[in-house]
């Protein structure tokens, strides 16, 4: 019995020095971050951190936003229907009035009153409206890794566009929603899939084989017999709310290959930097970094 309570005891420690010195090597954000966002945040009824925490939730486990704050991702997208209005396509109105996207709305607004609180400098936050006036989307935008993806692609922004646009003009664009080009880029598949970092051939592929050029048409997605998307994500069983970069690829080519070790190195530093802490402090704490 003794000998057993000693090899647990080592165990334990063993374990604890182990998860240390991990998030020390890995982890971007600081015990003392954490401690200033906390002290914000208590501004905040009970209720509002709640409806907060929810929506900073789904930002994290739907097109992961953590991969984004960590400098791997360009940009991530979230969204929150905030009104119930009439011009929401069929598939979107039977959601208005769920449980989950109430909640998800009133974090919305939650976010709206108080984003003030913390202020960022090293990324960039839009909303704008998607599939009616009723459905806004949320993106995070790493303007550093934006502007590098733009310029190697270039060439399909200007397709696109119909314009001999600088990388700096399509960027402006990007980060300006009442610009008339705004939706041009941001409803267009192969350049959304781009900027959202899945790879530029994985973006057409969808774009040719299971989509169509605009991402708010409405229509059955094509599923052609030579089609060669799969999940990206298959492979990768990882637990928890912190999923991969959730989109479709073709596994066989070296972009999909160097994605999927990108992304790899990715999902460690975001998971000890997340690892037993409360992401909506971690979310803000990284959102808040210079």
């Amino acid at each position: 019995m003794r000998l057993w309570l000693i090899i647990c005891g080592f165990l334990l420690i063993s374990s604890l020095v182990f998860v240390s010195y991990e998030r020390q090597r890995y982890s971007l954000v600081s015990h003392e971050e954490l401690l200033a966002i906390r002290k914000k945040l208590k501004g905040l009824s009970p209720q509002e951190r709640q409806d907060l925490t929810y929506f900073f939730g789904k930002a994290i486990s739907f097109d992961p936003y953590p991969y984004t704050l960590v400098g791997y991702k360009p940009m991530s997208i979230t969204h929150a229907i905030v009104e119930d209005t009439d011009d929401l396509v069929a598939r979107f109105g039977k959601f208005l009035n769920t449980p989950g996207n109430q909640t998800l709305k009133r974090g919305y607004l939650v976010w709206e009153k108080y984003q003030s609180l913390f202020p960022r400098s090293k990324y960039i936050l839009i909303s704008y409206s998607f599939f009616g006036e009723g459905r806004k989307e949320l993106a995070l935008i790493n303007p550093k890794l934006c502007l590098e993806t733009i310029e190697k692609h270039l060439g399909d922004f200007q397709e696109v566009l119909g314009e001999t646009y600088t990388k700096e003009e399509v960027f402006w664009i990007l980060t300006h929603p009442h610009h008339k080009d705004f939706y041009t880029i941001i409803d267009h598949n192969r350049l959304v899939g781009i900027l959202l970092g899945f790879g530029r051939n994985n973006a057409y592929l969808y774009e040719q084989y299971r989509g169509s050029k605009s991402r708010s048409a409405v229509s059955d997605s094509l599923r052609l017999e030579e089609d060669p998307l799969e999940g990206f994500n298959n492979e990768w069983p990882w637990p928890g709310r912190l999923f991969s970069p959730c989109f479709v690829c073709d596994p066989t080519t070296k972009e999909t290959q160097r994605l999927k070790k990108h992304y790899k190195k990715a999902r460690t530093i975001v998971h000890w930097t997340y690892f037993l802490r409360n992401k909506l402090e971690v979310t803000l704490a990284l959102l808040m970094q210079s």
